[in-house]
Parts: structure tokens; C-alpha cells; sequence
């Protein structure tokens, strides 16, 4: 089971939370990079995603990065 972020916030299940924070909510961080799997962070991810919603997300984004998603997405739907 994984958050699925929506447009709107959404309420986090504990089993979600619990699955989805990794090493039991202890960060590890060595020479700029946290010591989590690629899996473990895109699990993490989308559960902060889609405890903030996809309109808040966008709203915080700097300008920059919001050319970039834009430019992205518009290259995968080519």
C-alpha cells in the first residue's frame, strides 16, 4: 500500500505512515545524501505529497522548478 497524492490533501493511515517512513523515523544523512533506498524514498515521498496535496505542492515550488515540471511533463506526453 502507498499514498496515491491527490489534488487535495489527503489524512495519512498509520499502517501508510509506519510503511512508509523508513528506519523506524531515524535519518541518515553522509556527504549530501540520505542513506535510504530509492524505494524508501519514493515511498516517503508520496506520502508527504499526499499529505499536502498536488495543488500545495505546486504552490510551494520555486518558479524554477515548476518551468521544469512543466517542461517534463510535457516531453513525456509528446
Amino acid at each position: 500500500m502507498e499514498m496515491i497524492p491527490k489534488a487535495e490533501p489527503q489524512k495519512i493511515p498509520f499502517d501508510l505512515f509506519e510503511k512508509s517512513v523508513p528506519n523506524e523515523g531515524r535519518w541518515e544523512w553522509i556527504g549530501g545524501k540520505l542513506l535510504f533506498s530509492d524505494d524508501e524514498i519514493r515511498k516517503l515521498i508520496l506520502m508527504l505529497i499526499g499529505q499536502i496535496g498536488l495543488k500545495k505542492l505546486i504552490e510551494i515550488l520555486p518558479h524554477e522548478s515548476k518551468n521544469e515540471l512543466e517542461r517534463l511533463l510535457k516531453a513525456e506526453y509528446r
